[in-house]
């Protein structure tokens, strides 16, 4: 057993630190599968309900980290606006519309109105 042991000391030493290399993968995978939680990147709008007057069907939505928005319409002239994103609410500065948002995988966004009767569904445009 002795002649082991620094064998199962390097193992065990080894193992400790690959746990956070295994956590970190552990993390990618689940996000993958349900999603990060964050609205940055480009999205497009697939699907849509309720009272639509100012979206359209085929909308690019490219959020960014300094908070700032284009919404683009096919088509159209691209819409810039401010956001903020806390507690999973989104809300867009000028206008003051609010939507609770869900993530549905990574790639499947859905916006549900708090102040606005409707739910917009958009799915992840991943640059090549």
């Amino acid at each position: 057993m002795n002649k082991y042991k620094p064998l199962l000391k390097f193992l065990l030493i080894l193992s400790i630190l690959s746990f956070p290399l295994l956590g970190s993968q552990c993390q990618k995978a689940l996000d993958d599968i349900f999603g990060s939680g964050d609205v940055v990147g480009s999205w497009k709008l697939v699907r849509m309900e309720g009272n639509l007057q100012d979206v359209c069907l085929g909308e690019i939505a490219e959020f960014r980290q300094d908070n700032t928005a284009t919404l683009t319409c096919p088509g159209k002239t691209p819409v810039n606006r401010t956001y903020t994103y806390t507690n999973n609410i989104l809300t867009y500065s000028e206008t003051g519309i609010s939507y609770s948002v869900y993530f549905e995988a990574a790639s499947y966004m859905i916006l549900t109105g708090q102040n606005v009767n409707r739910t917009l569904y958009y799915e992840k445009i991943y640059k090549k």
